[in-house]
């Protein structure tokens, strides 16, 4: 179904506009396809293995380094992203609108009508603030936030000028908040990225506010907003926002728990103690710590003894690093966790990457890894870096919906980057694979950062490659 207007016919046949049939109804849809979607995330992202096995591995396979179960078709110039869609309705957005005269009813549909025809984004920033000068009363009922921001976003974003959608997006949340707040989610996340990207990261916590009493009103664009501030170094704003938060996402109905944002926590709780070393571990008062998520957190992660090994696993230098002894794939994904946790040590000892940042890039390799493992043949090389299946699995890891996720795209092409020096440290690559790796990422990020950063601000803050903090 192609795009309708909210004056537009309703598409069932009824005869109504659209705002007045099967918008809401159509946005509801699209908020149930979100969870379909959230699952499809849970598989990518190793929470749920639909094809874990624990039948042997075939001993010498000779296929290619990757199985023919694994599609990777996908080319990351073949992804499109067009704006964003419009705000869901949740629970608590969906309000009774009051009621707006005829003559009001007339000025917003004109206003629309002209809107439809401006395919510029100054134009549109125009139309746009000379509603809010001569109108200011029904700038609430013209619902931006349904299309026309995003429409704006898209248009600066192509011509490399996200700045001006900002300056709109701020005159908007300053002088207009209630318009502001029903897409308040996406409007504040863009906020958060253009001050990270233009270095005025102490203002970021000032545009938390939000999110922090509506945690759970967008979730997509909550966890989106985490995974970026979680990959730009960003530990001090996560430590000050996600304990607050983590509960009562957590115990939501939408999500009913979350291995990531819980995961994220406790690194945070546990990243003095990494500063400290092995030497000074303390593992009584890190479990006392990790107690105030005692509602939603496994017990596993208040027992001494299991935070001992864990920091040991992190920490511990380690000479080599192969799936020698994994006779089948349940094993060897066993084995990818253990390397991509004495990975994230690496990082966060060698790198300038925070404790939180070295375990988001550890995560992505691990996702990384995971999606090369054939279901029942020993893969060729245990750490592939074949560029051809990179491209594909990159964009598989990475897509979200019709657009490219920046913070998992380059987050992953990152991570590998500093993976492979990783595994040339540890004596688990030679220098020529590790090269080869590098190499690759850097030719893939070439490629694609020219095409994102026209389409994503959170893109704006890779322009270094590659990048360590």
């Amino acid at each position: 179904m192609g795009k309708i207007g909210r004056n537009d016919p309703c598409h069932c046949g009824s005869g109504k506009k659209y705002k007045k049939c099967c918008m809401h109804k159509d946005k509801e849809m699209r908020l149930r396809e979100q969870e379909e979607r959230r699952y499809e995330q849970d598989v990518i992202d190793g929470r749920i293995d639909p094809f874990a096995s624990d039948e042997d591995w075939l001993a010498d396979p000779d296929d290619e380094e990757l199985d023919d179960d694994l599609s990777v078709e996908d080319d990351i110039d073949d992804v499109d992203v067009p704006w964003a869609d419009p705000v869901p309705v949740t629970s608590s957005s969906i309000e009774k609108k009051k009621t707006i005269s005829d003559e009001d009813e007339a000025i917003i549909n004109a206003w629309w009508n002209t809107y439809r025809d401006i395919s510029d984004p100054d134009q549109l920033r125009d139309h746009i603030e000379k509603f809010m000068d001569s109108h200011p009363h029904l700038v609430e009922d013209l619902t931006l936030e349904e299309e026309p921001l995003f429409q704006l976003q898209d248009m600066y974003d192509r011509q490399g000028r996200p700045e001006g959608y900002i300056e709109v997006l701020s005159r908007l949340r300053s002088e207009f908040p209630d318009a502001y707040f029903k897409g308040f989610s996406y409007f504040d996340s863009s906020i958060i990225s253009w001050l990270m990207v233009t270095g005025q990261r102490e203002k970021v916590a000032d545009y938390l506010a939000g999110f922090r009493k509506h945690p759970t009103q967008n979730l997509d664009n909550l966890f989106d907003l985490i995974h970026f501030l979680t990959s730009c170094n960003c530990q001090d704003i996560l430590a000050d926002f996600l304990p607050e938060i983590v509960s009562e996402v957590c115990t939501s109905p939408m999500v009913l728990g979350d291995d990531e944002i819980i995961g994220l926590t406790i690194t945070i709780l546990m990243a003095p103690f990494l500063d400290k070393g092995l030497e000074k571990f303390a593992p009584h008062s890190l479990a006392q710590k990790i107690q105030t998520l005692s509602s939603v957190v496994n017990p596993i992660w208040m027992e001494p003894q299991f935070l001992k090994e864990y920091l040991r696993g992190i920490l511990d230098r380690h000479e080599h690093w192969d799936l020698d002894g994994c006779s089948t794939r349940s094993q060897a994904l066993v084995r990818y966790e253990k390397i991509t946790r004495n990975f994230m040590g690496w990082l966060g000892i060698q790198t300038k990457l925070d404790w939180c940042a070295a375990d988001y890039h550890s995560q992505l390799v691990f996702d990384y890894l995971a999606a090369t493992l054939p279901v029942k043949k020993k893969p060729r090389e245990p750490f592939p870096f074949a560029e051809k299946n990179m491209e594909g699995l990159l964009v598989q890891l990475s897509k979200n919906m019709l657009w490219l996720d920046s913070s998992r795209l380059f987050g992953t092409l990152n991570g590998l980057y500093w993976f492979a020096t990783f595994l040339e440290d540890t004596s688990s690559a030679t220098s020529e694979q590790a090269q080869v790796g590098r190499e690759t990422c850097v030719r893939l990020f070439e490629k694609v950062y020219p095409v994102q950063e026209k389409q994503d601000i959170k893109a704006l803050i890779w322009k270094q490659f590659p990048w360590k903090g």
